[in-house]
């Protein structure tokens, strides 16, 4: 099997063989410290938004440093790209903190409330965790994950004639992991999007089992996610998944419609 395999399925049937997948490497970002004169403060609404932020303000503390406010905008836009938007705002002129900006998470209340109404229809904006989600679905509802299936059975490279019975894959979304402490007295976790059983049977023996992280679009791999992943990855088979969709829907609309009882019920 190769490190990266690359599948197209529509209507639960494979259209497109295998090819190259796209590189995981998050795109290269001006890191703060390299100059310093322009400070900003990370504020909790964007640590919320960004995972990425998560792990860099963990490494370098919640104030930022750059040369100037462009370089900071800059480096806000490409974490805009890995994850959830953020944006700059410089403080008030009577603002106490001894800082330049603010990093906030960019607000957009479409997420929250409609875009727009049309009579009973609400239209709604779609955020970057609702993709994250949908990705998650495509692969892993039942009653048939056919792509993680089709990945199983080619990983595998079983026969019929191997086994006693039929090659069965289930899939596990409620799942955990754990490890001691890492150098920096914190221990590590996981929650896997998923665990792909192959059995030889429903009741069979364990033929393989994968834990997976799902992402979809150019959704980063957090590196929380990654270190645990490397240290399950020396007992289990471990797989990051990237889930790319043509045309993915910007908004999704909806009418909610009460069910009323008609006389004499």
């Amino acid at each position: 099997m190769t490190d990266s395999n690359q599948y197209r399925f529509h209507d639960g049937e494979l259209v497109l063989d295998r090819r190259t997948a796209g590189s995981d490497d998050k795109a290269a970002l001006v890191e703060p410290g390299d100059e310093t004169g322009y400070r900003i403060a990370v504020k909790p609404g964007a640590l919320d938004a960004n995972a990425t932020l998560r792990d860099i303000v963990q490494e370098q503390g919640r104030t930022l440093e750059f040369g100037t406010k462009s370089q900071a905008e800059r480096y806000a836009e490409k974490l805009s790209v890995i994850d959830g938007g953020l944006r700059v705002q410089v403080v008030a002129p009577n603002d106490s903190d001894e800082v330049d900006a603010y990093l906030l998470a960019e607000h957009n209340p479409s997420i929250n409330e409609p875009a727009s109404i049309g009579g009973k229809t609400w239209t709604f904006d779609i955020g970057a965790n609702l993709y994250g989600m949908l990705g998650e679905a495509i692969l892993t509802t039942a009653p048939k994950p056919h792509a993680l299936i089709y990945f199983v059975e080619r990983d595998l490279d079983v026969t019929e004639a191997e086994l006693e019975n039929e090659l069965k894959v289930t899939v596990e979304t409620d799942c955990f992991v754990s490890f001691d402490a890492d150098s920096r007295g914190e221990r590590i976790s996981w929650h896997p999007d998923c665990k792909i059983l192959a059995r030889d049977g429903w009741n069979g023996g364990v033929l393989e089992r994968y834990y997976c992280e799902i992402k979809t679009g150019n959704a980063s791999f957090e590196r929380s996610q990654l270190a645990a992943m490397r240290e399950l990855a020396t007992e289990e088979r471990v797989l990051k998944i990237r889930v790319l969709i043509d045309e993915l829907p910007d908004q999704y609309s909806l009418r909610v419609q009460e069910v009323e009882l008609t006389a004499g019920e």
